[in-house]
């Protein structure tokens, strides 16, 4: 009986080590690059949807191919800024091997409400400035709008507000480094081992310690 109980804690701790490293979803999100200043972000498969050109040098996270277009997420939900999902044609990005430190662009910009005139001496409201985050700038012609969001809602201001910081100095990995045919460890997989192996001795020692020794 006690070897039957003991075997059955083994394979337990042996299933619980390798469950510590099987791939989470954190380990296969997807980035890709804006290659390009015009590398729009569309609403459909369609050109005539685009909505506004991401941020040169900055991510959109790929949520799925789509031949010649990526399902793709730009933002998230936090702060000022809400998570918008579209389209983007792979042609204006580069897929990233390694997640970027940095992925979207946090840009706030001021959007300005005036009241009217008002009537005779009554009393009237000043300008009031109102923070919106800005997505990307949509050219209209000659004329340069923001995609921005603000109090709950999605639209456009006057303005390129293209004035942003560009991300460099990293290495952002365009091509699959070159396999030198080496299997890759990662961290996660040798501290499983070593706890399986930590738990085997373990266990094995409280066997011996507690089996009747034959009698003289």
């Amino acid at each position: 009986m006690k070897r039957l109980i003991i075997a059955l804690l083994l394979a337990a701790v042996l299933l619980f080590s390798v469950n510590t490293y099987i791939p989470t979803q954190a380990d296969t999100t997807r980035y890709a690059r804006a290659d390009v200043r015009t590398a729009y972000f569309f609403s459909e498969r369609d050109l005539s949807t685009s909505l506004f050109a991401v941020p040169y040098t900055y991510c959109i996270e790929i949520l799925r191919d789509d031949g010649e277009w990526y399902y793709a997420k730009y933002a998230a939900d936090a702060g000022i800024y809400r998570a918008v999902y579209g389209y983007c044609r792979k042609s204006d990005f580069v897929e990233l091997v390694e997640t970027p430190q940095v992925t979207y662009l946090y840009k706030a910009v001021t959007v300005t409400y005036s009241t009217g005139s008002g009537g005779g001496s009554l009393p009237v409201l000043d300008e009031i400035n109102v923070e919106a985050a800005f997505y990307g700038t949509y050219y209209s012609g000659a004329t340069a709008y923001s995609y921005v969001y603000c109090q709950g809602s999605f639209g456009y201001i006057e303005g390129a507000n293209d004035d942003y910081p560009l991300i460099e100095d990293e290495d952002d990995g365009g091509e699959t480094p070159p396999d030198d045919g080496s299997p890759e460890i990662s961290a996660g997989l040798i501290s499983a081992i070593v706890i399986s192996l930590l738990a085997a001795a373990a266990l094995i020692m409280l066997y011996l310690t507690t089996r009747k020794r034959p009698e003289g």
